[in-house]
C-alpha cells in the first residue's frame, strides 16, 4: 500500500513538472523569431529563485532578458546547446515559447488636401461615439489608458491639458495628460541589438501618436503650430495616458518586451491598455494572450487589434486580440454596405446624410419630390459652387443633383447657395461613395451618392 501511494505521488509530481514547448511557427520563418530566445512560464507556486536553480541544475547556460511577476516567468537567451523542448523538461517549467518578432507598424503618409472635408465627426456618428459624448456625457475623465506602441509625441498640442498650448508628461509638469511613461528599447533598437531603456517615450515613427490621437486626442482648440484642416476630437478627449514605447525608430520588437510593457502598464494603474500590434501566427495559448487574461482577471481592460493580415488566411489575428475576455477591435470590407437608400427607376442607391441633418435619421423627402440634375450646356453635371449654375431653372421645392467635387468648394457653400434659392434638398454625386463628407447646413436635407458614371 505504501509503495502504491509513493508511486502515485511520484507520478503526480512528474505530471506537474512536465512543461510544454509551443512551437507555433505557422506563417513565420526563422527571420521572424529571435534566435536562442525563449519565454518561460513557471508553475504556480514555483518561485523565481527555485526556477533559476532548476535551470542551472540542468546545466543550462542562459541570460535573463526580462523577469515577470504576474505572468510568473522570464524571458531568457540560452547560450548553451539547449532548445525549447529541453527547457520544457526542467522541473517547475509550465510552458516555453519562442520569442516572436513583431514588425514596426507602417505609417503611410496621406497627401495634404486643403479642400478636404474629412472629419472624425462622421466616424463618431457611425460608431455611436457622438451619442456617448452628448447623451451620456462620457469623455474619459478619470480613466487611464496605456498605449503600448511606438511611443507618443507627448508635446503634440492635441494632448495639451486645458489651458495649455502643448502636451507634456508628468516628469516635466503637473498639468499633464500623459502621466506614466517608459521607453523599453531606445531609438537605435532593432530587435537584434541590446535595448537601451530610458524614461523618454518620444515617438519617432508616428503610429503610437496616431493611436493615442484616436483614443483621446483633442484637435478642437489648437492655437499653436500646424492646425488641423478640420477640427477633430478623439473618442475620450479627457483620458490620461501611459506611454510605453516598445519599438525603436527602425526594426522590430519581441514578445519579451511586449510582456514587460503589459505588466508595467498594469502596475502603473492603467484602467485600459491598447495594443494596436499585429503579426501572426497567433493562438490563445501564446504568452501575450495568457498574460492578457491574467491582467483582465485583476480588473484591467485590454483592447487589441486583430491586425491587417486578414488576406493571408486563418490564424493571422494578433495575440493581444485573442483572449477570451479581451476586446478585439477590427475593420472589415463588407460586400453588403449598411446604408440608407433612395429608390429611383426601380433601383436602390445608397446615400450618406450630412452631419448637420441629425442623429442617425434618414432623409424623408416626399416621394413626389422632383430630382433636378444641374447640367451645363455640354451635359456635364455642375458642382453648384456658384449661383449661376441655377440660372434659368425652377428649383424651388425640388432636389438638386450636383457634382460633389471639392476642388472649388465644399458642401457648406453649395448647400447655402441651394438653400437660399429654396431647394428642398441636395444630392451630391461623389467618387467613391462616402468620400465627400457633408457638413453643417442646418435644416437642409443633404446627402452624398456614389457617382458611377
Amino acid at each position: 500500500m505504501r509503495i502504491t501511494v509513493a508511486l502515485s505521488a511520484l507520478a503526480a509530481a512528474t505530471l506537474v513538472s512536465a512543461g510544454k514547448f509551443h512551437l507555433s511557427t505557422i506563417g513565420q520563418g526563422q527571420s521572424d523569431i529571435l534566435p536562442n530566445a525563449y519565454i518561460v512560464e513557471y508553475h504556480e507556486g514555483i518561485s523565481r529563485f527555485n526556477a533559476h536553480a532548476n535551470l542551472k541544475k540542468h546545466s543550462i547556460d542562459y541570460k535573463v532578458r526580462n523577469e515577470y511577476s504576474i505572468f510568473n516567468g522570464a524571458a531568457i537567451s540560452v547560450k548553451s546547446n539547449h532548445d525549447g523542448a529541453t527547457l520544457a523538461t526542467v522541473p517547475g517549467v509550465k510552458n516555453v515559447w519562442l520569442v516572436h518578432l513583431y514588425s514596426h507598424p507602417t505609417v503611410n503618409p496621406a497627401k495634404n488636401n486643403v479642400n478636404s472635408t474629412e472629419s472624425t465627426m462622421s466616424v463618431h456618428h457611425m460608431t455611436g461615439v457622438d451619442a456617448v459624448h452628448k447623451k451620456l456625457k462620457l469623455t474619459g475623465k478619470g480613466v487611464k489608458v496605456g498605449i503600448i506602441d511606438t511611443g507618443i509625441d507627448y508635446k503634440h498640442p492635441a494632448f495639451a491639458a486645458p489651458g495649455a498650448t502643448e502636451g507634456c508628461f508628468a516628469r516635466y509638469g503637473k498639468n499633464c495628460r500623459i502621466v506614466h511613461v517608459w521607453d523599453f528599447v531606445g531609438d537605435a533598437y532593432t530587435s537584434l541589438n541590446t535595448p537601451v531603456p530610458d524614461a523618454d517615450p518620444m515617438d519617432c515613427n508616428g503610429h503610437g501618436t496616431h493611436v493615442a490621437g484616436i483614443v483621446g486626442g483633442n484637435g478642437m482648440n489648437i492655437k499653436t503650430g500646424p492646425k488641423p484642416m478640420i477640427p477633430w476630437i478623439g473618442v475620450d478627449p479627457e483620458v490620461t495616458f501611459g506611454a510605453y514605447r516598445i519599438f525603436g525608430c527602425e526594426g522590430r520588437t519581441g514578445t519579451d518586451i511586449i510582456l514587460a510593457a503589459m505588466e508595467m502598464a498594469f502596475n502603473d494603474g492603467m484602467d485600459i491598455i491598447n495594443m494596436s500590434l499585429y503579426g501572426g501566427p497567433a493562438f490563445r495559448s501564446n504568452p501575450m494572450a495568457v498574460l492578457g487574461e491574467k491582467l483582465i482577471a485583476h480588473g484591467m481592460n485590454i483592447a487589441g487589434c486583430p491586425g491587417n493580415d486578414g488576406a493571408q488566411g486563418i490564424s493571422m489575428v494578433a495575440d493581444t486580440a485573442l483572449g477570451d475576455s479581451a476586446t478585439s477591435v477590427a475593420s472589415f470590407d463588407n460586400a453588403h454596405g449598411s446604408h440608407y437608400t433612395v429608390s429611383y427607376a426601380g433601383s436602390k442607391y445608397p446615400y450618406s446624410p450630412s452631419v448637420a441633418w441629425g442623429d442617425n435619421r434618414p432623409i424623408d423627402l416626399p416621394v413626389s419630390a422632383t430630382l433636378l440634375p444641374l447640367f451645363d450646356k455640354a451635359c456635364v453635371l455642375q458642382d453648384g459652387c456658384e449661383t449661376a449654375a441655377y440660372t434659368g431653372l425652377d428649383v424651388k421645392g425640388k432636389v438638386a443633383l450636383l457634382f460633389g467635387d471639392l476642388t472649388r468648394c465644399g458642401s457648406i457653400r453649395r448647400g447655402n447657395i441651394a438653400k437660399g434659392l429654396g431647394v428642398a434638398g441636395v444630392l451630391t454625386a461623389s467618387t467613391p461613395f462616402g468620400t465627400t463628407l457633408l457638413s453643417d447646413v442646418a435644416d437642409l436635407a443633404m446627402a452624398s451618392l456614389e457617382s458611377r458614371g
